[in-house]
């Protein structure tokens, strides 16, 4: 009779554990999966320096709130007074043609409170990668804010969308804009040569990505977060509740 050993374990001990590891594996990868689901993003009221919107994707906490108004603001390209009670920040890219559908709301937001000042409205660039001439629209609108004209160029950009997107020489599309717009077109030429707002370009999405905007246009109304194309009459009664709340 053959006697049992360590060297000699059972064959179904062996089928056994063959079974049991890949099986452990494929849970565990699940569990992980769920706890990542669950527990990736802070919700409302949490610490910690990567705060960020909450997991329905419509409340930021008061310390990204803070982080915001004390140095997040100064990278994007404000219109407004720096005292209104009220802030609306807006995440685009000037490729996206959400963010152009969008942009007759933005603009109308600007006119009816900033104009008015009841608002300060933030504009950040979040130029996506899919999107060939994102980033080169956005330095070439903050080359044109070097002169003065942002929201001039920023405006005829999204106007004009459809063209310059799909253009061969998007710079010769951006210089016949300058003019439109009333921007000097060598010195946006050469602003563009030399890079001059790449860094701006690429500090204003730095804070899109820090707080985990994944969706263009995005607006936030104070703490409250809109991502997607939200139509104008959403905005304005959040503006006008929280106006409320500040007693305006």
């Amino acid at each position: 009779m053959s006697r049992k050993t360590p060297d000699n374990p059972p064959p179904q001990n062996s089928l056994f554990r063959a079974l049991v590891v890949p099986v452990g594996l494929f849970v565990g990868a699940i569990v992980l999966a769920l706890l990542v689901i669950t527990f990736g993003d802070r919700i409302t009221g949490g610490g910690g320096t990567d705060s960020t919107a909450s997991r329905d994707g419509r409340t930021l906490d008061p310390q990204t709130m803070e982080q915001l108004a004390t140095e997040f603001d100064r990278r994007g390209v404000a219109y407004g007074p720096d005292d209104a009670p009220v802030v609306v920040r807006e995440f685009a890219d000037y490729q996206c043609p959400a963010c152009a559908a969008f942009a007759d709301t933005a603009a109308r937001i600007r006119e009816n409170y900033a104009d008015e000042g009841k608002v300060r409205f933030v504009f950040y660039d979040f130029p996506l990668p899919m999107h060939q001439h994102a980033r080169q629209a956005a330095a070439a609108a903050r080359c044109a804010g070097r002169q003065g004209e942002f929201w001039a160029y920023h405006e005829v950009l999204f106007e004009r969308q459809s063209r310059w997107s799909s253009a061969g020489n998007v710079t010769n599309e951006f210089l016949d804009m300058a003019v439109e717009s009333g921007v000097d077109a060598d010195a946006l030429e050469q602003c563009l040569d030399e890079g001059a707002a790449d860094q701006r370009v690429a500090q204003s999405a730095a804070v899109a990505q820090q707080l985990r905007v994944t969706s263009t246009p995005t607006t936030m109304v104070g703490n409250k977060v809109f991502p997607g194309v939200v139509d104008y009459d959403t905005i304005a009664a959040e503006i006008d509740a929280q106006l409320r709340t500040a007693g305006q």
